[in-house]
């Protein structure tokens, strides 16, 4: 009986630290975009991935800078997928150029 309460006990404390780990990207969005509008500084910008992005992609879309917030919100809520230069501009809602 004791087993079985102890067993009982950790498997809900596992499940309870697992769901307590779940990413609330919406709430990363709002604390970050709040913050930036208070905030400019150009520790925010990304100024290496911007230029590199923007130079790979020069043929395929229209790069637009990112900041460090949009990446923020883009990784989270994009976990799964691999963070490229391709996927970013995808992602963040640029302008694909057509060629």
């Amino acid at each position: 009986m004791q087993w079985l309460c102890l067993f009982t006990l950790i498997l809900f404390l596992g499940c309870y630290s697992v769901e307590a780990q779940r990413q609330d990207c919406r709430r990363i969005k709002e604390q970050c975009s709040s913050c930036l509008r208070r905030l400019v500084n150009p520790k925010n910008e990304l100024e290496y991935i911007n230029r590199d992005c923007r130079e790979k992609l020069r043929d395929r879309w229209v790069w637009r800078d990112v900041r460090r917030c949009d990446m923020q919100i883009i990784a989270c809520e994009n976990h799964d997928q691999k963070l490229d230069c391709e996927t970013v501009a995808r992602l963040a809602g640029m302008r694909r150029l057509i060629g």
